[in-house]
């Protein structure tokens, strides 16, 4: 980012920040999280794991296909109201294209339940070498922005294909049955309600992630690739509180699923306030580092053009620490109740942060974009952490109410 950023300058870098935020924006909603659902219908019955991967990759295969339709069809019929200029159709065209490599929701599902971090960390770490690699030489070079489109854009849709493939060669290895899940009327039933549950996750996931690209289209609409370029920088900055969480998750939502299957209620209560307590002084404290340090970080990773975007920075990156502090909630709430408590909270908050962004734009101008997004976060955060203490309250009172079951 910081390569990009400094070779690019504010304009061709709010660009293609646009464009790869649109695409991911597509992907989120034409797309499921299908990882989830091959953890949760998997993790009691290791025998049901052939026909979960299955369903995903069924599920994975024609998401991709409409997601890359619908992302080339809104470029051409909306592309200018959300910042991408006709002249630049055909880079966010180009970009689009990855979409047809959203493979690697199944294979994460699959890898995880088995352990398999080594494989998904080692393929990240890959992809990130080849992005520094690619940002060196193209800067080097001096490339043009279409080339930056195109170099990026086959990296990602790399990164997605070869964990596909590893997925393929793990099964095969594992004996893991792969098969048609629409053959037969019990097939049918499984992946309907594998599909129902990757809906959720899907949707789920996208309301977490749409204020981050909705913010910037706003920028880009409203002021320009200039104002959106900086607003990019500082929210990626900010965003690297999302690459660490994205790790983490990957991590503790299957051990949370577990532990939430296999502990009574009053000891998940008690596990569930002691990490609540340590996340939220862990974050507490990132916050209060990104405040004093905005202006350094920002100048040091992308240079005194950007020098401007401190505030936006430290706001935005106030709004992640809040994630990383309630990231154990979202695989406790769904083990509990499923995801319609949490598709509520993210509906309800980006209700919120739609007409509040607008509101505070207005008054303050882009910080009062980022304003709104500290606001929404917070307002998720409180709501997670009671819905989620109602939820182990309730199963408590279930457990005290069953003889021999009480702990």
């Amino acid at each position: 980012m910081a390569l990009n950023a400094r070779s690019l300058g504010p304009g061709d870098f709010g660009t293609l920040a646009v464009i790869q935020a649109y695409v991911t924006f597509i992907s989120g909603l034409a797309t499921f999280e299908s990882w989830q659902p091959v953890i949760r219908l998997s993790a009691r019955s290791r025998s049901r794991l052939g026909r979960a991967a299955s369903c995903g990759i069924a599920l994975d295969v024609s998401a991709a296909v409409v997601a890359t339709a619908v992302a080339a069809g809104g470029v051409l019929l909306f592309g200018e109201s959300i910042g991408v200029s006709h002249q630049d159709r055909l880079l966010a065209l180009i970009y689009s294209l990855t979409l047809l490599a959203s493979l690697a929701g199944t294979p994460k599902g699959v890898l995880r339940l088995n352990g398999r971090y080594d494989v998904i960390a080692g393929n990240q770490l890959a992809q990130g070498a080849a992005v520094v690699v690619a940002a060196l030489v193209l800067w080097a070079i001096e490339a043009p922005l279409i080339a930056y489109v195109a170099v990026l854009a086959a990296i990602g849709a790399l990164y997605n294909l070869t964990l596909f493939v590893r997925l393929l060669v793990y099964a095969r290895r594992e004996n893991i049955k792969l098969f048609n899940p629409l053959r037969s009327r019990s097939r049918r039933r499984f992946f309907w309600t594998f599909l129902v549950m990757a809906t959720g996750t899907g949707v789920l996931s996208t309301l977490v992630s749409a204020r981050r690209h909705v913010a910037l289209f706003l920028v880009a609409g409203l002021l320009g690739d200039v104002a959106a370029g900086a607003y990019s920088v500082a929210s990626r900055l900010a965003t690297m509180m999302s690459r660490l969480t994205g790790p983490l998750n990957q991590v503790i939502f299957p051990e949370m699923a577990k532990v939430s299957n296999e502990e009574s209620p009053s000891r998940l209560n008690r596990l569930n306030a002691r990490i609540t307590m340590i996340s939220a002084c862990v974050a507490a404290g990132m916050a209060a580092g990104g405040i004093v340090l905005q202006k350094f970080i920002v100048v040091l990773a992308a240079g005194s053009a950007y020098a401007d975007a401190s505030l936006l920075f430290a706001i935005l990156f106030a709004a992640e620490c809040l994630g990383l502090a309630g990231m154990h909630f979202n695989p406790l709430i769904q083990v509990l109740a499923g995801t319609k408590p949490l598709l509520k909270i993210m509906a309800s908050s980006f209700i919120v942060y739609l007409p509040l962004s607008f509101v505070l734009s207005g008054w303050i101008g882009i910080p009062g974009i980022a304003w709104a997004g500290l606001i929404a976060s917070a307002l998720v955060y409180t709501a997670m952490m009671l819905v989620s203490q109602l939820l182990l309250k309730k199963q408590i009172r279930i457990t005290e109410n069953i003889p021999g079951l009480t702990v």
